[in-house]
């Protein structure tokens, strides 16, 4: 009986020692991956010492510079599931993200983008084919849109532009597991990935997060057709070269890496190499009240299951197994007690004279 409860003891042991193992080298893979269906919204808001507003009053665009205006940016983020990569048990997702800024005293429109990317469910990082001979997103899966400099009628919206082009660094939020190092986030401004440097750590909400600041250098974005007017130039339309410079900072949490509090400085201003340049955009804007508690309640929902998986999981299971394998091995090991010897036999007394 004992060496069987031995055995099981034993077994039961080296179960959990294999569960220790398996969960964070083969079951934290499998599940530590960004969902595939994803709709969310993040609203920063914040103010801009000088913003470039184009409305339509019925005569025509009318372009202005607009001073000290209170901003609403809304992020939408949703799962494109018509394009091939996303299907089940896949790697990848394809993500379509909308922005939108308006200044809050008349609701206008001042500026629209969307960029759709194709990037790594576990790293974040967007897919760059890079000569692979086996792609893993396809061409189409991966774009950004910028407005056309001329309309195709007078007095209409210019029409949008797609362009099919990969978005390489991390997208969307920071890898499981963030740790406390440089890394490298796709800017939207800029198209291109730039450094984010670990700066420390700080608490947000209750959170301890790690914080990392992006800083964009001075970089020309584009060429644009704008009123001369906009830019104190003679002439109807001049062409402008615009710059952007920035600081984007974010707050991460590590264990999942989702980005509690996100907060961009940004600057853009006109040069046609005449003049000073024209700012049209000085502002800073910062995840609201409500966005951030979004991110701290999605973080409560899934920072314990990937800690268990990860690390507190395998350790209770390696100490429990391995306690049980002691246990086991004692057991089965152990010698039994040696039986007391047996009385000696008495010898039966017979009376001297008696018939034998």
């Amino acid at each position: 009986m004992r060496r069987a409860f031995s055995l099981i003891l034993l077994a039961l042991g080296v179960f959990a020692v294999a569960g220790a193992v398996l969960l964070p080298t083969y079951v934290y893979p499998k599940l530590a991956k960004v969902p595939l269906d994803q709709d969310s919204m993040s609203v920063l808001e914040g103010t801009a010492s000088k913003v470039l507003a184009v409305t339509d009053k019925g005569t025509g665009p009318v372009t202005e510079i607009r001073e000290n205006a209170k901003l609403t940016a809304t992020a939408r983020v949703q799962a494109n599931f018509a394009r091939p990569e996303m299907h089940q048990d896949t790697d990848y997702a394809v993500w379509l993200l909308a922005v939108q800024v308006k200044d809050d005293a008349d609701g206008t429109v001042l500026s629209a983008s969307k960029r759709q990317v194709c990037f790594d469910r576990r790293t974040s990082e967007g897919y760059d084919p890079r000569g692979d001979g086996d792609p893993k997103c396809t061409k189409e899966s991966s774009y950004i849109t910028k407005l056309k400099d001329k309309a195709d009628k007078d007095g209409q919206k210019p029409p949008e532009e797609i362009i099919y082009q990969p978005q390489p660094g991390l997208n969307f939020k920071f890898p499981f597991d963030t740790e406390q190092k440089d890394y490298q986030v796709y800017d939207d401004n800029t198209g291109k990935a730039v450094t984010a440097r670990y700066t420390g750590t700080e608490t947000v909400n209750g959170i301890e997060t790690y914080k990392f600041v992006q800083n964009i250098p001075d970089t020309k974005i584009d060429t644009k057709a704008v009123p001369g007017s906009l830019v104190g130039a003679a002439g109807a339309s001049v062409d402008a070269e615009l710059y952007y410079r920035g600081v984007n900072t974010m707050w991460v949490e590590p264990v999942t890496g989702v980005e509690v509090k996100q907060q961009q400085q940004q600057h853009q201003e006109l040069r046609t190499g005449i003049g000073t340049p024209t700012v049209v955009f000085d502002g800073t804007l910062a995840f609201n009240g409500k966005t951030i508690a979004q991110m701290v309640d999605q973080i409560d929902e899934n920072r314990g299951k990937l800690q268990f998986l990860s690390s507190t999981g395998p350790l209770w299971l390696g100490i429990g197994g391995g306690v049980l394998i002691l246990v086991a091995l004692y057991l089965l090991i152990r010698r039994r007690p040696a039986a007391p010897p047996a009385p000696p036999r008495r010898r039966q007394r017979v009376p001297v004279g008696a018939d034998r």
